[in-house]
């Protein structure tokens, strides 16, 4: 498939702190072969400044390809990642969080084995390569391993990082697959039925990343790690929906 054009879903809520800084990052970004990229904005119901600033960027960026999508509730991460595929007009998409956990200057470093013809998908894994920077706490980082070698052990896999925000997915592909998960559990079920997939080819590449605390705005808690399990279960054992 040629690929000509990215879509960076976005999702945003309460994130005025670090909405612009993103937002820049993203459109600095240069993309291999000259990949074009559409922002696929979803305000999943902000009670901050965040729409203002995005509306700003949006006024000052004429040239850019931007959709700004908006829920007049919030209904979680998982809920405004739907709605970003659904709406999604490149050959792939890419999920992006609206904070700097993540280091957009990657793009280019999970389409390379697209490129190359050796994926359908690629995970950007922040365990793969102990010698890149990142941060992390030390439940969430042993959480995630957990929750990670359940996920293989039902889907097939061999992640090393399953709950990771950096997937890059075939739209053809993601679009056809009916969701469920409005938060969090939204990372184990695609991957769960993406392993439903006879010959999906799944690749893992090594990414930073560096970790926000709290009292920053993070905002996945124990409750949403008890859901991920749950998700495993449902999606990945039992195969419901």
């Amino acid at each position: 498939m040629k690929l000509t054009k990215l879509s960076i879903i976005i999702p945003v809520y309460n994130e005025a702190a670090t909405v612009l800084q993103i937002l820049n990052k993203i459109k600095s970004v240069q993309l291999l072969h000259n990949i074009k990229k559409e922002f696929v904005i979803v305000d999943d119901g902000s009670q901050d400044a965040s729409k203002e600033l995005v509306n700003d960027f949006i006024k000052e960026n004429p040239s850019l390809t931007i959709q700004f999508l908006k829920h007049a509730k919030n209904q979680g991460k998982g809920a405004s990642i739907q709605t970003g595929i659904s709406n999604a007009t490149g050959e792939f998409l890419i999920i992006q969080d609206a904070d700097l956990e993540y280091n957009p200057e990657e793009y280019n470093v999970l389409l390379q084995p697209i490129l190359d013809d050796v994926a359908d998908v690629v995970y950007g894994s922040r365990f793969l390569n102990r010698e890149k920077k990142r941060t992390s706490y030390f439940w969430h980082y042993n959480a995630n391993k957990f929750l990670t070698f359940l996920s293989n052990m039902f889907t097939g896999f061999k992640l090393t990082d399953m709950e990771t925000c950096y997937k890059l997915l075939n739209s053809e592909i993601v679009q056809k697959i009916q969701f469920s998960e409005k938060r969090f559990g939204f990372e184990p079920e695609v991957t769960a039925k993406l392993s439903r997939i006879k010959g999906i080819r799944l690749k893992e590449v090594s990414i930073s990343y560096e970790s926000r605390r709290y009292n920053e705005g993070k905002k996945i808690g124990w409750k949403d790690g008890v859901r991920a399990v749950y998700c495993i279960l449902k999606y990945g054992l039992f195969r419901i929906n």
